[in-house]
């Protein structure tokens, strides 16, 4: 299991994809802190993105880049691609299993390292974010119970990120097709946000697209129902994963 790993980083790290994909989010990043606006991927029902002629300093890039998160969870989802899904496509899988390694533990090694990508890609957008922003423009000031409030939107959408992440890897294990991972990622984005549009007095809907951002700490309804919803995608997605890969022909 542990060579698994080992292997599945050291393909990563020498792979130009991994890269560019890298190179492309400290881009977006920097964009945002110099333009004072970065993407948004998905259907936006609730939040709102920070306006353009905001100066971003290093306190305020972080709560504005929460709005944001979302277009890490995209480039996370595509460094993932180039790890689990490259091993399913181009049946690499394979090997391990035929030197022995059980389906089980080749199933949650894979998800050790996809849930190292994902710690790592969130330590490298609010890292950059911030110590881009406080060279740029200053430190600014921190807002009041920042750091609770701060370690509780990081902490939720790193759930919310797990998330997805089940979900492609579902996909990913179910069709053994990248591209169809993908266009998953989109219209489910899309699918989630759909019920909040049509059906607005329920409130728990509003919170089905998983996003999650600083400004939504306060509310409890908020934090509870997209925290209860991340977890259940994220129990219900894995298990699926894992159902499906162990009752998979070779």
């Amino acid at each position: 299991m542990l060579h698994t790993i080992q292997a599945d980083f050291y393909r990563l790290f020498r792979s130009k994809g991994f890269w560019i994909t890298e190179a492309i989010l400290v881009l977006n990043i920097l964009s945002g802190v110099i333009f004072g606006a970065t993407g948004h991927v998905g259907v936006n029902t609730e939040s709102k993105l920070p306006q353009a002629t905001e100066v971003w300093t290093g306190f305020k890039a972080l709560t504005n880049y929460s709005s944001s998160i979302s277009v890490t969870i995209l480039f996370t989802i595509i460094v993932i691609t180039l790890v689990l899904g490259t091993d399913l496509t181009q049946n690499l899988y394979k090997n391990s299993l035929a030197y022995g390694v059980s389906r089980t533990s080749y199933y949650f090694a894979k998800s050790a390292v996809v849930l190292t990508i994902a710690l790592f890609q969130f330590l490298v957008s609010y890292g950059l974010v911030f110590l881009i922003a406080t060279l740029y423009n200053g430190l600014g000031t921190m807002p009041e119970h920042f750091l609770a409030h701060f370690g509780l939107t990081v902490l939720i959408q790193f759930l919310s990120t797990l998330a997805w992440v089940s979900i492609i890897s579902f996909l990913l294990y179910a069709s053994q097709s990248i591209t169809l991972a993908f266009v998953g990622y989109f219209i489910g984005n899309i699918l989630l946000s759909l019920p909040a549009l049509f059906l607005k007095d329920i409130d728990i809907l509003h919170y089905l697209n998983l996003e999650f951002q600083y400004s939504m700490v306060q509310s409890t309804t908020a934090t509870t129902n997209t925290l209860s919803i991340a977890l259940g995608f994220i129990l219900v997605f894995g298990f699926l994963g894992l159902a499906t890969f162990k009752h998979k022909d070779l």
